[in-house]
């Protein structure tokens, strides 16, 4: 299964074509494994890392958030598919690995004029325009494109829980915030966010510092359910 989706509004022949012609020497992509600018499915190697991609036709899209683009994904005709390669397969809670998986999308995705792009780890299809710019800004020491790969869950009063975080760090985050108001929270919860993603999980209790002078984070993991507990001191 992809991880990444790059969708395109146009069908699946124009996509070809504009996959043929594209001066992949300008994304700093190259072909691996006997694949080419004409194989409709093979191996891409960026950043000195394999990815395996596949063109396809597009039937029905379907995600739980929707970040700067509509929800109708009926206009979604074609797609490019991007999944790791066997050599990094175990990469995923790797930042490199997936900092380069999220480069990669933004330069195919502005190669072949993509629409949006589905994150399936945590369903979320985001216009790609704002998916360019997040990870732009995470590639130059930016923050990390939580809005972009990590889903939030705010069915529960005073509760934050993050969806598909573990994907890219092997646990979810699960933030209490009684009393403070749900925007605030999430300042905390992207943060925190960004921390995990970018530093791996968190395996044993401890106090971070927060986003005001003096404030600490409580963080305690759970190793059963694969949750970390955050809560303010």
């Amino acid at each position: 299964m992809s991880i990444l989706s790059l969708l395109c509004a146009h069908d699946v022949g124009a996509l070809r074509a504009l996959w043929h012609s594209a001066d992949f020497a300008k994304t700093g992509m190259i072909f691996g494994d006997g694949s080419t600018a004409a194989s409709a499915a093979g191996t891409v190697i960026f950043h000195g890392m394999a990815f395996q991609y596949e063109i396809e036709t597009v039937s029905q899209v379907t995600a739980d958030h929707f970040i700067f683009c509509r929800s109708e994904t009926t206009a979604f005709q074609s797609a490019i598919q991007l999944r790791l390669g066997s050599a990094v397969a175990s990469g995923r809670g790797v930042p490199a690995v997936v900092l380069a998986l999220l480069e990669l999308g933004t330069v195919l995705g502005k190669a072949l004029d993509a629409a949006a792009v589905h994150w399936r780890p945590s369903a979320i299809i985001s216009g790609f325009d704002y998916f360019h710019e997040s990870v732009a800004q995470y590639a130059d020491g930016g923050a990390f494109p939580a809005m972009c790969c990590v889903g939030f869950d705010v069915t529960l009063p005073d509760v934050v829980r993050t969806c598909g975080l573990k994907w890219l760090s092997g646990q979810e985050l699960v933030f209490e915030h009684p009393g403070l108001p749900r925007h605030e929270a999430m300042r905390y919860v992207v943060r925190l966010v960004h921390d995990i993603a970018t530093q791996g999980a968190i395996n044993a209790p401890v106090d971070v510092r927060g986003l005001k002078a003096g404030e600490m984070v409580r963080l305690n993991p759970d190793p059963e359910s694969r949750t970390l507990f955050a809560r303010l001191n």
